[in-house]
C-alpha cells in the first residue's frame, strides 16, 4: 500500500511539473513571437500601367496646383478666440458659479493688406475679449478688432505688420459656375488644409442678408470660417461663411462670401468703422402667383411692396403699398431678394430709376438712397422688415444652416424658401 501511495504521489508531481512547463513554454514561446515561419516571397510592379511621358499635361497641372497652394498658403492664418459665455445670471446662482463658463472658438482667415489687416467671419470673433492670430510659420499675434458686420459676416482684424504675406482680392463678378476653386482653412484645428472643387451656383440668397453667396462643392468644415476661397489666378474671390447640413457635418454644400462684397465691407469699416448701408424704406415679398393677374401684372417678376415706411426716400417719392417694383436703373427686379441685393449694392447718396406697376399702370421715379437709421426694436410680429441694405424676410420653414466655426450651435438661423402663394424654388438653402 504504501508503494502505490509513493506512486500515486509521483504521478501527481509529474502532471502539476508538466502543467507548469507546459505553460511556461506556451508563455516563451509567445514572446519569441510564434512559430518561425519563411518570409513569404513578393515581386512589385516595376512601372505604372501607363507611360508617365503620355500624361505630361496631367502632371503640369499637378505641379501648377502645388505652385499655386504653396504661393497662397502663407497668406491663410488660424484664428483662436475666448470670451465669456452668455448665462442667464439666476441660472448662475443656483449653479454656486461667480464666474460665467469660458467659451472657445475655432476659424480662419487671410491677410489681405501689408498693413497686417485680416479678413475673417464676424461670427469667428463675436462676443469675444481675446482674437489670437496663428500664421503658418507658427508665429502667433494679438488681433485688434477693426470692425466687423453682422448683415454679411464679415469682420476685419488687425496684427503687428511683421514679414505678413497678403494675397489681392479677385474680382467675384467675374466668377462663373464650373470654375476651379481652392478652399484654404483651419478645420478642426488642421492648420493648412487644402480642398479643391467648383463654383457649384452664384447668388445664392441666404436668410435676407442682402449677400448674393457663392455655393462651392470644395470641402469646408467646423475652422473653415472666415477662410479663402481661391481661385487659380491665387486671387480671394470668397470668404468661407457657412454649409448647408443636416448633422453639422460636410454634405457638399458650401457657402462664401464674394470678395466684392467683402471688400465692400473692408473699405467700409476701415474708413468708418462700420459699413454703410443705403436706404430705400419699404417692405417687400415676392409677387404671388394667385394675385399676379388681378394686380394688373403680365407674370409675377418684381417685388410687391406690403409696407412703406414713414419719412423713408421711398415715401418721399410716392410709393405706396401694393406697387410692384418692377426695375430698378434699367434692369428687370426678378423678386424680392433680386432688389433686396440691387439695393445692397449701391452706394449711400445714388440717384436710382426705379419702374413700378400700380393697378396695371407703369410709374417710373427717381429715389435718392439715403445711409440706413438705427434699427428700432422690432414688434413681435412684425409685418414685413424695411428694405435697406437688408430687405424682408418671409417666414420661412427651417432647415439648417451651419457656421465653418467651432464653438457654435450646429443649426443656426435656419430656414428654407418661402411659400410662393407658395414655394420660391431659388432659394433651396438655408
Amino acid at each position: 500500500m504504501a508503494r502505490i501511495s509513493i506512486l500515486r504521489l509521483l504521478l501527481l508531481i509529474g502532471l502539476v511539473l508538466g502543467f507548469i512547463l507546459g505553460l511556461g513554454y506556451q508563455r516563451w514561446h509567445a514572446l519569441r513571437g510564434g512559430p518561425r515561419r519563411l518570409a513569404e516571397h513578393y515581386t512589385p510592379a516595376d512601372h505604372p500601367r501607363v507611360d508617365p511621358a503620355e500624361l505630361q499635361v496631367l502632371a503640369a497641372i499637378d505641379a501648377e496646383y502645388s505652385r499655386l497652394i504653396g504661393s497662397v498658403a502663407p497668406s491663410v492664418v488660424s484664428i483662436r478666440s475666448r470670451g465669456m459665455a452668455p448665462v442667464d445670471p439666476f441660472e448662475m446662482l443656483l449653479r454656486g458659479t461667480a464666474r460665467p463658463p469660458v467659451r472657445q472658438s475655432l476659424g480662419s482667415g487671410v491677410l489681405i493688406s501689408r498693413e497686417g489687416h485680416v479678413l475673417t467671419n464676424a461670427h469667428v470673433v463675436a462676443g469675444m475679449t481675446e482674437v489670437i492670430v496663428q500664421l503658418t510659420d507658427g508665429r502667433t499675434f494679438p488681433a485688434t478688432l477693426v470692425g466687423a458686420d453682422k448683415p454679411t459676416d464679415i469682420a476685419v482684424l488687425r496684427i503687428p505688420p511683421q514679414r505678413v504675406d497678403a494675397i489681392p482680392l479677385g474680382d467675384s463678378d467675374k466668377v462663373r459656375a464650373g470654375q476651379t476653386v481652392f478652399a484654404i482653412g483651419n478645420p478642426f484645428g488642421l492648420h493648412e488644409s487644402v480642398t479643391q472643387g467648383i463654383i457649384s451656383a452664384r447668388g445664392r440668397s441666404i436668410g435676407g442678408s442682402g449677400v448674393e453667396f457663392l455655393q462651392t462643392d470644395a470641402a469646408v468644415n467646423q475652422g473653415n470660417s472666415g477662410g479663402p476661397l481661391i481661385n487659380l489666378r491665387g486671387e480671394v474671390i470668397g470668404i468661407n461663411s457657412a454649409i448647408y447640413s443636416e448633422t453639422g457635418g460636410w454634405l457638399g454644400i458650401g457657402f462664401a462670401i464674394p470678395s466684392n462684397t467683402a471688400r465692400a465691407a473692408l473699405e467700409s469699416i476701415l474708413k468708418t468703422g462700420r459699413v454703410v448701408r443705403p436706404h430705400l424704406g419699404v417692405g417687400l415679398r415676392d409677387v404671388p402667383d394667385t394675385l399676379a393677374a388681378d394686380m394688373g401684372a403680365p407674370d409675377t417678376q418684381g417685388a410687391l411692396v406690403v409696407e412703406v415706411q414713414a419719412d423713408s426716400p421711398a415715401a418721399h417719392a410716392g410709393v405706396r403699398c401694393g406697387d410692384i417694383l418692377r426695375g430698378l436703373d434699367g434692369k428687370l427686379v426678378r423678386d424680392a431678394d433680386a432688389l433686396r441685393m440691387a439695393v445692397a449694392a449701391t452706394s449711400v447718396g445714388t440717384r436710382v430709376a426705379l419702374t413700378l406697376l400700380r393697378s396695371g399702370a407703369e410709374l417710373s421715379f427717381t429715389i435718392e438712397l439715403v445711409e440706413t437709421p438705427p434699427i428700432a426694436v422690432p414688434s413681435k410680429d412684425p409685418p414685413a422688415s424695411a428694405a435697406s441694405g437688408s430687405l424682408p424676410e418671409p417666414a420661412r420653414r427651417r432647415r439648417p444652416l451651419v457656421r465653418c466655426s467651432t464653438g457654435r450651435p450646429a443649426a443656426i438661423n435656419p430656414c428654407i424658401p418661402e411659400e410662393k402663394g407658395g414655394t420660391d424654388s431659388r432659394e433651396p438653402l438655408r
